[in-house]
């Protein structure tokens, strides 16, 4: 993982995605774009209450320095579920320069090149999923109720059965969210994972700072749910976006005067 710098736009990256050479990708920082106020100045959220022309010209300025498809960008349209759509070529520009036409969408899964799939986060955990085999991806926005409802198995089981995907051929990576060093929750969200997972006792600690209280590694569940599926390239950014508001937004430090970072990956013709 490196964090790059094209002119403004600041973005981060995977090594293990980018030695394919088979994709464009990144992950975005509140670095680059022309965002103001509270939203500055890479907000890449439409549904964040910005000026849409602002957000618009983000998207511009993104795909011109990574080298995206502008035209064809298409968005998720995130409400925490484990749903995963699959993208085909007549779906280019939905989310973005045209209607969604879809809801209740947290995974994007194609084999279609030259079409960016978007994901969105702000302290939610990003995956990245590449098949070089057959040569697909995947795009999952995993919050904490995502990921304790295995989320990033869902998304891989997805491609396995509409791409024939073998886990072990898969590039994977988990980008910059909310890490376990700020994520405390209550027994609310515990138990939810102690329903689905049988490893939960291994990513579950006790709040050293306040009785009653937890906290959950997100980054080593999502890691432990694709290893168990057969992955073995796992890139983890490790970045924790609440400890870092100067480079990222974070929904727990920010609540809603923030924008939102847009996890994006296309597959080359």
């Amino acid at each position: 993982m490196r964090i790059e710098r094209i002119g403004e736009v600041e973005v981060v990256v995977f090594d293990n995605l980018s030695q394919t050479n088979m994709v464009k990708h990144c992950f975005t920082t509140r670095h680059g774009g022309v965002s103001q106020g509270f939203y500055g100045n890479m907000n890449m959220g439409l549904a964040r209450g910005e000026a849409k022309d602002m957000v618009l010209k983000n998207y511009g300025i993104l795909g011109d320095a990574i080298g995206f498809s502008k035209e064809n960008y298409v968005t998720s349209q995130q409400t925490h579920t484990t749903n995963v759509r699959r993208i085909m070529a007549e779906d280019k520009g939905k989310g973005v320069l045209r209607d969604r036409g879809y809801t209740d969408v947290d995974g994007l899964i194609t084999n279609v090149p030259h079409i960016p799939l978007v994901i969105f986060g702000a302290d939610c955990v990003p995956v990245f999923l590449l098949d070089p085999k057959n040569k697909a991806i995947g795009m999952a926005h995993c919050g904490w109720k995502g990921t304790g409802e295995r989320m990033a198995e869902r998304i891989l089981q997805e491609m396995v059965d509409a791409f024939g995907t073998q886990p072990k051929d898969v590039v994977a990576a988990i980008g910059p969210s909310i890490g376990k060093c700020c994520f405390q929750v209550d027994d609310l969200v515990v138990e939810l994972f102690r329903e689905n997972l049988d490893f939960a006792h291994e990513i579950i600690f006790d709040d050293p700072k306040e009785v009653g209280k937890y906290r959950i590694d997100l980054w080593e569940t999502n890691r432990r749910l694709l290893a168990d599926m057969g992955v073995v390239n796992i890139e983890m950014a490790e970045l924790c976006t609440m400890c870092d508001t100067n480079r990222f937004y974070s929904h727990r430090k920010m609540r809603e005067d923030r924008g939102v970072m847009a996890g994006v990956m296309e597959l080359k013709g």
